[in-house]
């Protein structure tokens, strides 16, 4: 009687790891989807600002204003699932370069992380942008 109670405690705890397991890892953001289409709006971990626009599954616009300097988009970027990034190259000099990303991490509210160098100087930080 022992051993089967013992068996059934097991498969029992099993069963609700399995049900809580399946409740977790839910994509929070609205994946392929979502419809990210508006004006977007942020402040940076460093005090700047950040607009950008997107259109269907791209971002058309971005512009980053850090105290440190400003990043924009040259191009429109895909967005995928429910991120979008870029990196490039500037045309100032080979060593300079720009790299941000983003996760919509809910239909109205996204995050991220950029970083930009132009010779020794460097500039990094995170930023949050709502779509009212």
């Amino acid at each position: 009687m022992n051993n089967a109670w013992s068996s059934f405690v097991r498969r029992s705890l099993c069963a609700c790891a399995c049900a809580v397991m399946a409740g977790c890892g839910g994509d929070d953001g609205g994946g392929a989807d979502a419809d990210y289409a508006g004006t977007w709006q942020g402040r940076t971990s460093n005090g700047g600002t950040i607009v950008f626009t997107v259109e269907g599954a791209q971002v058309v616009a971005l512009r980053l204003a850090d105290p440190g300097g400003d990043i924009w988009f040259p191009k429109p970027t895909d967005i995928l699932g429910d991120s979008f990034s870029a990196e490039y190259r500037t045309d100032t000099a080979a060593t300079d370069d720009v790299s941000l990303s983003g996760t919509f991490d809910a239909p109205d509210h996204a995050v991220g992380r950029y970083a930009m160098r132009k010779g020794v100087q460097r500039l990094a930080g995170t930023f949050e942008a709502t779509r009212p």
